[in-house]
């Protein structure tokens, strides 16, 4: 994802500036997380485009998922409460890239779904946890009691990064699994549920 720009120069009037944010891997290497701005939906059409089909059949569950200039705004043009995403870049002045997307969007007035896509060569860094961390904040802050994430079944990646922020109640229908998280009050309890 070549989203790369850390400070993104036109912003939403609900921009929530205090999401962008260094994070640190447990390797050392630092990070940048922002939320996405209607600004970002041509570089992430781009990276729609460069996608490899084991990356779009995990995240989307069809490999030659179409990216259409609807879906394309709902996936930029967000109201950060109801529907939050952020980016995620490398720290590298003008050589900075994009290596992850995490989302979350209400599926009722207690609930939220969330995703994560990491490019495959930034995978098994510790990533997506970083950012299903940062979302659950986000969530809770939001007033959101419930996050759950669909997943594939066969992806034992994903259901392990899952069971271990403390993701429960699993049921599997058509080979997509759900597993859902309570929300609390307390980020730092995420994990340790």
């Amino acid at each position: 994802m070549a989203i790369a720009n850390q400070h993104p120069a036109e912003r939403p009037d609900a921009y929530p500036a205090d999401y962008e944010q260094e994070l640190q891997l447990g390797s050392g290497e630092r990070l940048w997380m922002r939320p996405l701005v209607p600004a970002d939906a041509d570089v992430l059409a781009e990276e729609f485009a460069l996608a490899d089909e084991d990356t779009l059949y995990m995240r989307f569950f069809n490999p030659s998922f179409a990216l259409t200039e609807r879906r394309l705004r709902y996936l930029t043009e967000i109201d950060y409460t109801n529907h939050l995403a952020v980016a995620v870049m490398t720290i590298d002045g003008e050589q900075s890239q994009g290596v992850a997307i995490g989302r979350y969007a209400a599926k009722s007035a207690t609930e939220v779904e969330v995703a994560v896509v990491v490019k495959p060569e930034y995978r098994r860094r510790g990533i997506a946890r970083l950012v299903l961390e940062r979302l659950a904040e986000a969530a809770t802050r939001a007033g959101f009691v419930i996050m759950s994430a669909a997943y594939l079944a066969e992806n034992q990646a994903a259901s392990r990064l899952l069971e271990g922020l403390g993701f429960e109640h699993v049921t599997i229908q058509d080979g997509v699994a759900e597993a859902t998280l309570r929300l609390v009050s307390d980020p730092a309890a995420l994990g340790s549920v």
